[in-house]
């Protein structure tokens, strides 16, 4: 039975529109100096993506957009769905609301993904009388049971939040110039589309460098850029978030921190299933794996595989990446006890944020293992990072019609191998 104090505690502006001004999100939000913007257009959306980066924010100042612009503040239903434990609650939650007001409906559902069969229950909700007269905004921090799933049929977005790729954080953080600049570009692979990033190459390459502290989580790159360090808690929150999202999905913790501890020591190179099983003490290598895809779902790390006729060879060893390098830092930081991460890592830190990049352009991506690897290789392209001096030999022997080299600083577009600075790189990504 749901608290009907509960519902109205939740959604303030029942009682005075103005109190969305007074929401700790909406305030946080406000009193930044470079407002990161969130646009949620009128129609039915999941969005999914770790937690901490900005999804409940998104929801909380769409609902102060509403407000203000004139929506009545009793048709706006918010939920925390973690208050939650099976979808029948959903469903009961909505009902209640649905008795509330008359006319269009704004619901907003934050954290659905550990409620038991939620995918039910937005199933039976876009089916049902209640959906009427409703835009839907729901949030979820799990992909689990989603790939599977994806509501054919039904009137839903399903839209991934991810944490900013550098060409974002440039765009928030970097000077009006160079966001105007890149702000026009959409094509990679083309050495004009690099020359015209040269003007900005010291710009680029000084947010390159705050990029590989802070990430693109909110909390981690506002505190860096604009308070000037990352508070201790932050790295305890997001080392948290993990530990009870595993915890939630009833995972070992043991067995979390050993495989966590696992890519670590394997950042940037190849391994087997059995190898970390062996290395890390647990029991089988089909209980790595399924923690690798858990990890996964919950947006913490990615795997890359190699290719074998143009599939994923599973089976074959791998390499796993998290997906951003404040993750990296704050992994590191709890197994080591230190900030300082060695220069041998950071240039395993860098191949994972292009790694990264290049997953979320395109659908396919995989590393070659021959007599020496090839980090990234794409459908026609092949890319080797090497965050130092490089030269065209820094790229092995492989047909590709595309090589390319991401250096730190070096520049060549001639020739058969282009050497790009990477920041250059992922600044046109």
């Amino acid at each position: 039975m749901i608290n009907i104090n509960l519902l109205s505690n939740l959604n303030p502006w029942w009682r005075d529109g103005g109190e969305i001004e007074k929401d700790e999100n909406v305030k946080e939000y406000l009193r930044k100096k470079h407002l990161l913007k969130i646009e949620l257009e009128p129609r039915n959306m999941l969005m999914v993506g770790p937690r901490q980066v900005g999804k409940t924010t998104s929801l909380k100042l769409k609902i102060h957009d509403l407000i203000k612009n004139g929506t009545n503040p009793k048709n706006i239903f918010f939920f925390s769905c973690e208050l939650l434990s099976k979808k029948e609650d959903i469903i009961e939650a909505l009902q209640e609301f649905d008795r509330l007001a008359d006319g269009k409906k704004y619901i907003f559902l934050d954290e659905i993904t550990f409620v038991k069969d939620w995918q039910n229950a937005v199933k039976f909700l876009l089916d049902s009388p209640i959906s009427r007269e409703k835009v839907i905004y729901i949030t979820g921090s799990s992909i689990a049971g989603l790939k599977k799933e994806m509501f054919p049929g039904r009137d839903i977005e399903i839209r991934k939040f991810l944490p900013l790729s550098f060409r974002e954080f440039c765009c928030l953080f970097g000077r009006d110039d160079l966001k105007g600049h890149i702000g026009k570009q959409n094509t990679i692979f083309l050495p004009d589309v690099y020359y015209s990033l040269i003007p900005f190459a010291d710009e680029l390459a000084t947010l390159f460098e705050k990029y590989l502290l802070s990430g693109g989580f909110p909390p981690s790159m506002y505190g860096l850029m604009e308070n000037g360090e990352i508070a201790e808690r932050i790295f305890d929150t997001y080392f948290n978030w993990v530990v009870s999202d595993m915890a939630k999905l009833d995972r070992s913790e043991r067995i979390f921190t050993s495989i966590i501890h696992g890519i670590i020591k394997n950042y940037g190179s190849k391994f087997s299933l059995n190898s970390i099983a062996k290395e890390m003490e647990i029991g089988s290598h089909v209980t790595v794996r399924d923690y690798l895809e858990l990890l996964d779902e919950l947006y913490v790390a990615r795997s890359f595989f190699q290719r074998k006729r143009e599939r994923p060879a599973f089976r074959s060893d791998r390499k796993a990446y998290f997906i951003d390098p404040f993750l990296f830092r704050v992994f590191y930081k709890k197994y080591s006890g230190t900030h300082e991460v060695p220069y041998e890592i950071i240039s395993h830190v860098v191949e994972g944020i292009v790694g990264e990049h290049l997953k979320r352009k395109f659908e396919d991506v995989f590393f070659f293992s021959g007599k020496k690897e090839i980090d990234f290789i794409l459908q026609d392209a092949g890319i080797e990072v090497k965050y130092g001096h490089a030269t065209e030999m820094d790229f092995p022997r492989y047909e590709v019609r595309t090589k390319m080299v991401l250096s730190k600083t070096d520049f060549k577009t001639t020739g058969e191998v282009m050497i790009i600075p990477v920041c250059i790189f992922l600044a046109a990504l």
